[in-house]
């Protein structure tokens, strides 16, 4: 038993030095660079020079403002689009909710940058409506393409926020009112509004993070438009300016950090809003109100459904939009990597998610259960990488890993470990919750018949939480697989990630071979959440989560 006085101890530090030299350590890179001449720490090098140049260049600072005015455009776009979806899932008795629920998580499946290939599909300057069937000149390039394509995007983010709001909050109250007399229109502005403003709120935070920190669209349709993320790449990739690209991802931190804290401190009064007493009942809903919603839902779904439509059907004809004859030579991929890419993907994204989903259970069962001497420290640290955009963190590992003595750089385990700490929030979060659900007078009557903390953990905590370990496993698989903006520093001359190669084939001019990577991280992402559902069924339990709403 004296090893199991130090097994907590241990792993504690052992996450907490994990989170500080993988997260903070590149952080103080940029940090560095960005107020200090050449990156050396010392007070006659503290400089505000490269802040001064920022917003001193015209050019530079429009990345700012245009960042800001697509986030905000999209967030209010996103948060009324959504809530209405939200609310005709959960308020109403529309026939199809479950097709309309799986519809809308579709965007997670697939790589940030579908939406953006297929707008340009239909409406760039050689799109099959805007040059062919509307024979504009128009085109979607520039701002209005990005707050499309990240609209698209950010449904299903949004969504599950806004759904758990409105299937939590008692909905007697609307009832009552309704039946005092309150017209349907009074009912929804005094009571259902007030009762999911703060899921409102939190989603609306959610959104502005995810598009102002959202690589893959902006850098595929904006054009001349620069923003934010695209310019930092910009900076470090055509100029090689790391000064630069180091101020700008410390620029872009500042309102990713400000709407991550909105969220936190909004999801803490969310949560304290949800009734353990709502009503799952709903009354039958009128006719013409079934029709409104059902169109509505419909509508939303179907815009979704014809951007996957685009981008498969896309990777399958000869020439799009002239030449519509079917063919499989777009999977002959022109790049260097070609399939070898999707296989290293594959191969990097099982360790992900073993790995991810293991460290994040551990982390949780210490914090949770075992009480470690610097809990909020820890949790503190678990919490932040949601806040802190994937492009600051690749551009931080650059800075601070690119020395010879770190032999993991400039190999695949760099980008393992960089996903895992980019997505740990959610994964810790989400086995905090399932051990929160386990009876602790299992624990005690384990330790009490002499088990030790390893042997609890691994008989009976580890096959207790399998189902939630799985759904991590899922979910750090998926973004793994799906991820562009935290691994685009990172890919090398011998390191090919999938998700990489369809900026690559599109820039290059190779769309349909592009159209195509798409279509294969789809299929694969798919395969691996039917083998979640599979496996669920075989043990009785329901998946939860966005795995489970996929």
């Amino acid at each position: 038993m004296e090893f199991d006085r130090f097994i907590v101890p241990a792993v504690t530090i052992f996450i907490a030095a994990l989170l500080f030299f993988f997260m903070l350590f590149p952080l103080g890179a940029i940090l560095k660079l960005s107020f200090f001449k050449g990156g050396e720490f010392a007070l006659a090098n503290f400089t505000l020079q490269n802040f001064h140049k920022y917003f001193t260049t015209g050019y530079t600072l429009n990345a700012l403002w245009h960042s800001l005015y697509v986030s905000f455009a999209t967030t209010g776009i996103v948060t009324v689009i959504i809530f209405f979806f939200a609310y005709a899932l959960t308020r109403t008795t529309i026939s199809g909710k479950t097709f309309f629920r799986n519809i809308i998580m579709l965007p997670l499946v697939a790589p940030s940058i579908v939406q953006a290939l297929a707008l340009i599909y239909l409406f760039g300057r050689n799109g099959l409506v805007t040059a062919h069937l509307l024979q504009t000149k128009w085109n979607i390039y520039g701002a209005t393409g990005i707050i499309v394509s990240e609209v698209l995007y950010c449904l299903p983010h949004a969504f599950v926020i806004l759904y758990t709001t409105l299937a939590a909050v008692d909905i007697r109250l609307d009832e009552a009112a309704e039946s005092l007399g309150a017209s349907p229109f009074k009912v929804f502005t005094r009571i259902t509004l007030p009762s999911a403003k703060y899921g409102i709120f939190s989603a609306a935070a959610l959104t502005f993070n995810l598009t102002i920190t959202d690589f893959g669209n902006p850098v595929v349709i904006g054009g001349n438009y620069n923003v934010l993320a695209t310019e930092i790449y910009a900076q470090v990739t055509s100029l090689y300016r790391f000064d630069l690209g180091a101020t700008i991802s410390i620029i872009l931190l500042v309102p990713s950090m400000m709407a991550f804290l909105f969220n936190y401190y909004i999801s803490r009064k969310t949560f304290s809003m949800i009734s353990g007493a709502a009503k799952p009942v709903i009354p039958p809903s009128r006719p013409f109100k079934k029709i409104i919603f059902t169109s509505y839902c419909s509508l939303v779904s179907f815009s979704i459904i014809v951007i996957f439509v685009t981008v498969v059907l896309g990777s399958f004809v000869n020439i799009w939009p002239y030449d519509w004859t079917l063919t499989l030579r777009h999977y002959s991929f022109p790049s260097i990597a070609g399939y070898s890419a999707i296989w290293t993907s594959v191969w990097v994204s099982l360790i992900v998610g073993v790995v991810g989903a293991f460290i994040t259970l551990v982390a949780g069962y210490v914090m949770e259960t075992r009480k470690s001497f610097f809990k909020q420290t820890i949790y503190l640290l678990s919490v932040m990488p949601a806040a802190i955009p994937g492009l600051v963190m690749g551009l931080g590992y650059i800075l601070a890993f690119n020395k010879p003595y770190y032999f993991f750089y400039g190999t695949p385990w760099i980008i393992v470990i960089n996903i895992i700490i980019c997505n740990f929030t959610l994964g810790i979060l989400s086995s905090i919750s399932n051990l929160r659900n386990i009876d602790p007078s299992i624990e005690e009557a384990s330790i009490s018949l002499g088990g030790d903390t390893l042997r609890t953990f691994f008989q009976i905590i580890f096959p207790l939480s399998r189902v939630a370990f799985f759904q991590n496993f899922v979910y750090f698989f998926m973004r793994s697989m799906t991820t562009i903006s935290a691994v685009i520093f990172l890919v090398s001359a011998t390191v090919h990630l999938a998700a990489i190669e369809i900026i690559m084939l599109d820039n290059d001019g190779w769309t349909a071979s592009a159209n195509a990577m798409c279509t294969c991280i789809i299929v694969i992402v798919m395969v691996m959440l039917g083998i979640l559902h599979l496996v669920a069924k075989k043990t009785g339990r329901r998946p939860a989560g966005l795995a489970a709403e996929v």
